[in-house]
């Protein structure tokens, strides 16, 4: 029997979908916050989210009059017509923010606008209207809701622990300071300060306070066109994509369009992991719809190539530039701390990520400090040691304003609505930007001059205060390889004859599907053709291969078909196999007549930077990197 659910069973699983744990509730309130004008955001958080949460903020607030309705479902001031949805310049849109938070918990609003000489404060629990009164507060709005799925305790029993859940707040937090660099950000946990920033627009101080790992990660500045922030040098890799922020008009995103115009940019740089990037995707509203994912978290591209492209361009011209060449695994190592007999300075008032995590007592606290706080970028594959996620004395420093204790456990008053009092007690950030400056032009192999010949495999180069080590076989694989790529684009393919025909059995989702891949085939060099009942024939084959290669080519082209740029790829790997076995190997001893010749070579190439496979042809040592290693900095 099919009935119509009452509005309470509906509000709760409408709620559902909007809130699915307490970083939901803090990203659309935040969100609101954004869009309202603020200039400074205060989040506070009790148990994780899931006891408190409090977000204040100094933005137009909201009409008293209007107060009621905004806590409808679907209520919104963003939008007003269908075509709306395809010209959306705002964080939020759909109405269902406030609507669904209060129907999940004991919520409070204290707001008001600039016109206005009273506040109103609402009270609302489950949904349901409790009071609204007026009272005295500053413009702005502040949302208070505790006991999160009180009322639904099938979702609040599935939430993980307070450390894993304030872990995943902190972090959406931070990522908002990032894009947000003009606002003030306070992050505080049980009545700690974990971050503040000082809302002066300096995206890479930002950047710097909230993750002190990017100070040794050698971040490379990105401008292109619709796009623009950091990418890390190629030789700064991380296992994982924890290290990669998106940006789209200001919206958070994960999308597989932008990784892949990310690692396109990086050319066959990267040998192994993923590379960091803050990247920030300017698009015209009518060209993405960002309203296919509950969470506002995914977004489609009406030009998903066009940006790709954008993307790749811009990155691939940051990383070819002098700052791109990488660092040896000794320049990234922080510097030896040598023991003083100094008084040691007292540590601030303000936690650090990790001891708020830790005091948390919870036994999954240090795991979870590791894996949300992993955003310390400058951490690498090759690194010999662990670096440190978060140090203390490294961060901002700041102490804890008094009066942002009024809420605390042992403090059970009234609250103030007070944001300019909280808003003014923020520190601002004031640590020097220590990051080494970034050279931005190309690199130019005509400065280069031989200094020497070790091991019968390195090459010392040497560019006014910089020694480069270039690799033997990997620049000869560079070389080799851009050699068969071009023959290949150039050659006119005929296929040589075989004696012995053999034959492709394929799916059916292949046999029937678009024959273009079978003139690819054929362009390449194979004389192929159907030969029924989900077969091929191969008479003829590509002329530098054998029957042997061919048959393990065609294969592994069959199995990349309906996966993007499959051709070409079977084409490269191919292509990078026969350089490597064509390319000098270690050990053979050079002359310096063919040293020279190699580093010519390898200056023409479209990539002289790394190998096929992704690692590096050279590396760079600076003076100062040498003199850090002898204690003489």
């Amino acid at each position: 029997m099919i009935k119509v659910l009452d509005s309470f069973v509906a509000d709760k699983i409408a709620a559902g979908e909007v809130i699915e744990r307490p970083v939901s509730a803090i990203k659309e309130l935040v969100e609101n916050s954004i869009d309202a004008g603020a200039s400074s955001i205060i989040v506070e958080i009790r148990g994780g989210g899931k006891n408190y949460i409090r977000v204040t903020d100094d933005g137009c607030g909201i009409p008293s009059e209007e107060a009621e309705i905004a806590f409808l479902r679907h209520a919104t001031s963003k939008i007003s017509t269908v075509t709306d949805l395809d010209n959306i310049t705002s964080l939020g849109f759909r109405g269902e923010a406030l609507a669904s938070i209060s129907a999940v918990s004991r919520l409070t609003m204290v707001t008001k606008t600039a016109d206005s000489v009273m506040g109103v404060k609402l009270v609302l629990h489950g949904g349901q209207l409790v009071s609204n009164e007026r009272v005295g507060a500053n413009v702005g709005t502040t949302i208070i809701a505790e006991d999160l799925f009180y009322n639904t305790p099938a979702r609040r029993k599935f939430m993980k622990s307070d450390a894993r859940e304030a872990s995943s707040i902190i972090e959406l937090i931070q990522q908002f300071a990032v894009f947000y660099s003009d606002m003030r950000f306070m992050m505080i946990s049980n009545g700690q300060t974990v971050f503040t920033t000082s809302g002066n627009g300096d995206v890479l101080e930002t950047v710097t306070s909230l993750y002190p790992e990017f100070k040794s990660s050698k971040l490379i500045p990105v401008e292109g066109e619709g796009v623009h922030g950091f990418v890390s040098d190629p030789g700064s890799t991380r296992t994982n994509r924890k290290g990669q922020l998106f940006f789209v008009n200001g919206r958070i995103v994960s999308s597989v369009i932008i990784e892949k115009g990310l690692m396109d940019g990086y050319n066959g740089r990267i040998f192994s992991g993923h590379p960091s990037a803050i990247l920030f995707i300017d698009q015209s509203p009518s060209d993405i719809d960002v309203n296919i994912h509950p969470g506002k978290r995914e977004i489609k591209f009406l030009r998903q190539n066009d940006v790709m492209r954008g993307i790749s361009d811009a990155v691939s011209q940051a990383v070819s530039t002098e700052a791109g060449v990488p660092r040896s695994i000794m320049s990234r190592d922080e510097p030896v701390v040598t023991k003083t007999t100094e008084e040691p300075v007292a540590k601030s008032e303000q936690t650090s990520i990790r001891d708020f995590l830790s005091s948390l007592g919870s036994d999954t606290a240090n795991s979870t400090a590791e894996s949300a706080f992993d955003h310390a970028h400058g951490s690498t594959e090759n690194s010999t040691g662990k670096s440190s996620i978060y140090d203390a004395e490294a961060g901002a420093s700041s102490t804890i304003p008094k009066t942002l204790n009024i809420n605390s456990e042992s403090d059970k008053r009234e609250p103030v609505y007070d944001i300019k009092t909280e808003a003014e007690a923020m520190p601002s950030v004031a640590e020097e930007n220590t990051t080494d400056s970034y050279v931005s032009r190309p690199f130019d192999f005509d400065e280069l001059t031989l200094k020497g010949y070790v091991f019968d495999t390195y090459i010392i180069m040497q560019s006014k205060d910089s020694l480069y080590i270039f690799d033997q076989h990997a620049a000869h694989e560079r070389v080799f390889y851009e050699r068969f790529m071009q023959g290949h684009k150039n050659s006119s393919h005929l296929p040589q004859p075989v004696l012995t025909p053999f034959t492709l059995n394929v799916s059916a989702d292949v046999y029937f599907a678009d024959r273009g891949w079978l003139e690819d085939m054929k362009s390449f060099g194979y004389d192929i053709e159907d030969f029924g009942d989900r077969t091929f024939m191969v008479r003829g084959i590509p002329a530098y291969m054998s029957v042997e290669e061919a048959e393990r080519f065609a294969r592994a082209y069959l199995d990349a078909i309906g996966e993007e740029s499959g051709y070409n790829k079977t084409v490269v790997d191919k292509l990078i196999m026969r350089s490597c076995k064509s390319a000098v190997k270690a050990h053979d001893k050079l002359s310096e007549m063919e040293i020279k010749d190699l580093i010519d070579k390898l200056s023409k190439c479209e990539n002289p930077y790394s190998c096929p496979h992704g690692r590096p042809t050279f590396i760079k040592m600076t003076t100062y990197d040498i003199e850090r290693s002898f204690r003489r900095k």
